[in-house]
């Protein structure tokens, strides 16, 4: 892809990767270059190097601060303040684990700084498995589960409790994860993006199990651990990103090695974000070992002035400051070693441009992953020949059991079953008034015990034509109540429920009937009967709808054109 005259935004673009992206992006002269902080001093500063830069000939460069996973009202506050009010709290959960709705995909500030710039060009340089593990899930757990001993202990809980599970609750890495895949999806499509890279990471700079560095006292670390989990798991997300239609173009370069450097220098140690303040202990009564360990005791120690260490020291970028001995130990060969962002500036360049690094961990897995068989593809049709003989042998019809889903799907197959056993043929459906194909729906279900048993029982409720009556076993598939023993029954709700997997016999709903088999017949007739080259083979698949009311053909058509659920590689 030309970058050229092209909108470009580096999510991250302060951090050690950004960087050396945008001064390589600055050579192909986008129009505008747009990167995004989460500090706002860090903004600036990149802004005020790159617009100087020698190689900027003419391209306008933005900047944005603030936490792209958050909504735009939190996204200028640490964690620590949104756990300290509760109103922020729940607003930060509901967005996390709600429906989601158009405003929480409006209201998200990811959205709404895509919205703002339209980037033709997204290169994603933000560690986002690092941003979401070190929320340390495993130290609020421990915290809950001291106070949950504590009540077994007899013990009355700390009364900032609830607070520690609302914690836990907003700090779950999957659901954080999954929701901002979800958001930068739509947030992606609205903004008519054309192409997405990542720069992600293997979490453990390319090192195994045996990793020896670690923030715990365990080793393997859980938290890098959690690291190398999220990383896996947010490439296959992208991975199906990159298998879903009217998307960008989806690529992802894994660097596996420390990356380094952005500066060398002497001065004041900085641990996140913060100068290392000094203090000094000397022994003394207070400073003898106990019968247990506090883990904040009364000081022992003095703080010196306003000393603070200082020290010869190499910047890693998001990785922080290492000493000369630190960075001589990590970098050595049979350890993480290291590559430096110019060299991943580089591969992020050729694979923008069309080029092929081999780098591209999306391509790889593409390339690499088990794919539908020829020999699959020929005995399906034995397969299901063989299941219709012995429904012929058994007097049975094999309709759904409500194992594959969604809900919808045993919907729609039960509900096309009832219209082809009623009438036959599409044209039939076609033919007869919506009113009465409800009533007879209806008369159906009422009158063949065996069908309504079984539709119920495997979780399907039944809604009738009056759209009030409905019919139900002890365990329902839709909604998933998630936590709420009561639902509202309103117009809205009933709409979602139908939707998504109630069989519905009301009029409404066999007059959609009606109008999806109208477009499956006009798709039909987009081919002609005359030509049977490969080009019209796609909609002559579902010729069995037309000729035999085939259930499984109109609802795979219903799956594709309608619900746009269909592979693409």
């Amino acid at each position: 892809m030309d970058i050229k005259g092209k909108r470009v935004m580096i999510f991250g673009g302060w951090g050690l990767v950004g960087r050396a992206v945008a001064k390589q992006v600055l050579r192909e002269q986008p129009t505008e270059l747009i990167l995004t902080s989460l500090r706002e001093n860090e903004a600036r500063e990149i802004q005020g190097i790159l617009v100087k830069h020698p190689v900027n000939r003419g391209t306008r460069i933005s900047v944005v601060h603030g936490d792209l996973f958050v909504r735009k009202e939190l996204s200028q506050k640490s964690k620590g303040e949104i756990y300290e009010t509760d109103d922020l709290l729940q607003t930060m959960i509901q967005d996390l684990y709600d429906d989601l709705s158009p405003d929480i995909i409006e209201n998200s500030n990811l959205h709404q700084v895509l919205n703002k710039y339209k980037p033709q060009i997204l290169i994603d340089c933000i560690n986002t498995a690092t941003a979401f593990a070190y929320q340390n899930v495993f130290q609020v757990v421990a915290e809950v589960r001291a106070d949950l001993a504590k009540v077994r202990a007899g013990q009355a809980m700390s009364q900032d409790f609830s607070n520690k599970v609302e914690r836990l609750v907003s700090t779950l890495y999957i659901p954080q994860l999954i929701r901002h895949v979800q958001i930068l999806i739509e947030a992606m499509r609205q903004a008519e993006t054309e192409f997405y890279l990542k720069v992600g990471t293997s979490g453990t700079g390319g090192m195994g199990f045996n990793i020896p560095y670690t923030h715990s006292e365990e080793k393997p670390s859980k938290m890098l651990m959690s690291k190398s989990s999220l990383a896996g798991a947010h490439t296959m997300l992208l991975w199906l990103l990159g298998r879903t239609p009217h998307t960008p173009i989806v690529k992802e370069i894994k660097p596996t090695a420390a990356i380094a450097w952005k500066k060398i220098g002497y001065g004041k140690v900085v641990k996140r974000g913060q100068y290392i303040p000094m203090f000094d202990c000397l022994p003394d009564a207070e400073t003898t070992l106990g019968h247990e360990l506090v883990r904040h005791p009364d000081a022992t120690w003095t703080r010196l002035d306003e000393r603070f260490i200082e020290s010869v020291y190499i910047d890693a970028g998001e990785n922080g400051y290492f000493s000369a001995g630190e960075f001589s130990v990590l970098t050595a060969e049979g350890q993480m070693e290291f590559v430096t962002p110019e060299e991943i500036a580089d591969k992020v360049l050729i694979e923008i441009k069309g080029g092929n690094t081999g780098n591209d961990i999306i391509g790889s897995l593409d390339s690499s992953v088990l794919e539908p068989s020829y020999r699959a593809g020929l005995i399906r049709k034995n397969a299901i020949e063989r299941m219709g003989e012995l429904q012929k042998e058994t007097g049975s019809d094999s309709v759904a059991f409500e194992l594959l889903g969604p809900p919808r799907l045993t919907k729609l197959l039960y509900e096309i079953y009832m219209l082809k056993r009623l009438h036959g043929t599409v044209n039939a459906v076609l033919d007869t008034p919506a009113p009465d194909l409800a009533a007879a729906m209806e008369d159906l279900i009422l009158s063949d015990d065996e069908l309504r048993a079984t539709i119920i029982s495997v979780g399907t409720p039944i809604l009738l034509s009056d759209g009030k009556t409905y019919l139900r076993g002890p365990s329902i598939s839709v909604p998933v109540f998630e936590g709420q023993p009561v639902l509202p029954v309103n117009p809205e709700n009933i709409e979602k429920w139908t939707t998504q997997g109630w069989l519905d016999l009301r009029i409404s709903n066999m007059e959609y009937w009606q109008k999806r088999l109208h477009c499956l017949l006009d798709d039909q007739e987009l081919e002609p009967e005359d030509d049977y080259s490969s080009y019209y083979f796609r909609n002559r698949r579902f010729q069995d709808a037309k000729a035999r009311m085939d259930i499984g053909a109109i609802v795979n058509w219903i799956m594709e054109y309608e619900d746009k659920g269909y592979r693409i590689k």
